[in-house]
């Protein structure tokens, strides 16, 4: 998950280099708020938001980071810090507190976090409510980007609403587990719903011995 900032000659962290300045360059370049999902759990979701958002970090760009998969959060693992309690995007969206006490330091600068906060019974009619939508509209005028870590899109709904509420999706798909029709099923099921898919990631590719990279590094 800190690729890009504990190794920042290796190849994996060139590899994300790459991947912002693809998106960059591409028609999602100006998307502000970003669904990064994949099609099932252990894909590689959070390590490919987390190192996405740390690679935008590392332009000088302002970076908020939120876990929206309240089945099976992760950044409270991955940043360790304060533990959830009333501030979470649970407790936000449902308004018990205000995004500005739910956000906190990454201890990277130019990177905040919002974790998941308690499980709510309808994760998918929050995600897709009015809520959200201020909520990433709130975040947009403080922040360059908002990355959303997202849950699997062919295990429940809340994917699916997810992307409809946010200007870009990415997908997510594991070298060594995604299947080609779970891939395609991916896909399918956010362009129904008429979700903007930037692109996709395939995580855990291996690298080739003696590639041009190898080389010159």
């Amino acid at each position: 998950c800190h690729a890009v900032r504990q190794a920042p000659y290796s190849i994996l962290s060139e590899s994300y280099r790459r991947f912002r300045t693809t998106f960059e360059l591409s028609a999602a370049g100006k998307a502000k708020s970003i669904l990064v999902s994949g099609g099932m759990p252990g894909d590689g979701t959070t390590s490919v938001a987390v190192n996405l958002a740390t690679s935008f970090v590392m332009e000088n760009k302002k970076v908020v980071l939120i876990d929206a998969n309240f089945r099976r959060p992760s950044l409270q693992k991955v940043f360790p810090g304060v533990e959830g309690g009333e501030a979470g995007l649970s407790n936000v969206l449902a308004g018990r507190c205000a995004a500005k006490d739910a956000i906190r330091s990454s201890g990277v600068d130019g990177l905040d976090l919002i974790d998941a906060g308690p499980m709510p019974s309808n994760p998918a009619e929050m995600l897709g409510g009015v809520q959200m939508v201020e909520l990433i509209k709130e975040l947009c005028k403080s922040y360059d980007h908002v990355i959303i870590d997202g849950p699997p899109v062919l295990l429940v709904s809340d994917a699916k609403v997810l992307a409809k509420v946010v200007d870009v999706a990415v997908l997510v798909f594991n070298a060594a587990a995604t299947r080609r029709g779970a891939a395609q099923r991916t896909i399918r099921e956010l362009q129904e719903v008429d979700a903007q898919i930037a692109g996709c990631v395939l995580f855990g590719a291996r690298a080739m011995k003696g590639c041009y990279f190898h080389e010159q590094y």
